[in-house]
């Protein structure tokens, strides 16, 4: 690690001081993690300290340390030593089809970030229609729960962990696609990448085939996600740093208390929300739980970088990220408040403008939607998290988010775009750089 003590205190002028400084960080491991013997190896041109474990530790175990070092008053900051790579492209092979990852114009920049961050260590839960099985993104998908409270509708058997039920009524390819977004396998040879591979999926199924789900099984879904307590199911093992939600409906916020309670308690207990703003062309505001607060909402932009057609829009928008557009109308956009229905819009169809995530059958398909662009920002935010010194709050993420956002014009966003058009690259330097 590179540790950097405030100038004039002691740990930046006596050796001796840092090793009590280091040696203290080490006793202050959680329980269960045996306490590393840190040295000082150098001291930098810069002013900093190279410093060194005597035993091998886990990423986990490395960033507890690291934030055990920074709460040290004489430390000005700290990060990890690590290796420095040449930066290249996953050699995933349908990546080249991945537009909204990589292009440095329109897409989110994910690979330049991941030199400093691939989310190892964070969870995001993808609250849903559950997951189904994927060899590119079975690796990084850990246990979830089935929240569907109906025992005889679509889901066919109430609230069990297994978010999938493939025996009644397999999960609709919705969540397996908005998962792979964030975090499908990168780097393995096959497929597509995601924008934060080094993270873990808890899948919360919170919407069944031809419906079969409740603003209350949603709500109860985001608390349980968070770490919270739902009466009669077991407690969540991975609490999620990040929680997406690409589902919703066409109500504003203050008609639905349950979502904001149930938001605010995540937000209470340290999650950050992501949510979609929705796909009629309308408001974001008319759009819950997008429009709630404690939620970063998201626009959905096309390959040009221009807000796509569908989606909502307004002053409720945090940021925009690649919704794409696998079908459009015959126009650029449609009149703004013209409550669309997406597919009976489409007149011209141009597939590959979507977005290309992992599907049902083992396949890769492209989708278009809010939807498809809120994974995007959740996996952004997965980075900052553990770029970050320390975890950031709900509203430093927002702050982090809006900054290093690349503005998009009036003229191609009618109805406004929030901050613009979302930088995982910008947002996780200025994670690591900017004190809160």
């Amino acid at each position: 690690m590179i540790v950097k003590f405030v100038p004039g205190s002691a740990p930046a002028r006596q050796a001796a001081a840092v090793d009590a400084s280091l040696r203290r960080a080490g006793l202050g491991l959680a329980a269960g993690q045996s306490a590393p013997s840190l040295k000082r190896l150098r001291r930098m041109a810069i002013g900093s300290d190279v410093v060194a474990s005597n035993v091998p530790l886990s990423r986990a175990q490395t960033q507890a340390l690291i934030r055990r070092i920074a709460d040290d008053p004489n430390v000005e900051w700290v990060q990890a030593d690590l290796p420095v790579d040449i930066t290249a492209l996953p050699n995933d092979t349908r990546f080249a089809e991945q537009w909204d990852m990589a292009d440095s114009a329109v897409g989110v920049r994910a690979p330049s970030a991941w030199d400093t961050s691939d989310g190892s260590g964070a969870v995001v839960a993808v609250v849903d229609t559950g997951i189904v099985s994927h060899p590119d993104l079975n690796g990084n998908v850990i246990a979830g729960y089935d929240m569907l409270s109906l025992s005889d509708g679509a889901d066919g058997d109430g609230r069990d962990p297994n978010p999938a039920d493939t025996v009644y009524a397999p999960s609709l390819p919705h969540g397996t696609h908005v998962a792979g977004t964030v975090a499908a396998v990168t780097g393995n040879g096959v497929g597509v990448a995601g924008v934060a591979p080094g993270v873990k999926i808890v899948p919360v199924r919170v919407v069944g085939r031809g419906g079969g789900s409740f603003m209350s099984d949603l709500a109860d879904g985001i608390v349980w996600a968070s770490g919270g307590r739902v009466a009669g199911v077991p407690a969540n093992p991975n609490p999620a740093d990040v929680i997406n939600l690409s589902v919703g409906q066409t109500v504003s916020c203050s008609q639905t208390p349950a979502w904001q309670t149930a938001i605010n308690t995540a937000t209470a207990n340290g999650t950050i929300v992501a949510a979609g703003a929705g796909n009629n062309n309308i408001d974001a505001r008319s759009f819950a739980p997008a429009s709630c607060n404690n939620v970063i909402t998201v626009a959905a932009s096309d390959q040009g970088g221009r807000r796509a057609w569908y989606s909502n829009y307004g002053t409720g928008i945090d940021v925009t990220a690649p919704g794409g557009e696998s079908c459009s109308p015959s126009t650029e956009f449609l009149p703004l408040g013209r409550f669309v229905n997406k597919p009976q819009e489409c007149t011209r169809q141009h597939l590959s403008q979507g977005i290309l995530s992992t599907y049902s059958g083992n396949r890769y398909d492209y989708l278009d939607g809010t939807s498809m662009a809120t994974p995007h920002v959740a996996g952004v935010i997965a980075l900052i998290q553990t770029a970050a010194p320390t975890p950031r709050t709900f509203e430093q993420v927002r702050q982090i988010l809006a900054a290093t956002a690349r503005p998009i014009s009036a003229a191609n966003c009618p109805g406004g775009c929030g901050a613009g058009l979302v930088d995982a690259a910008a947002a996780v330097a200025r994670a690591r750089s900017v004190t809160p």
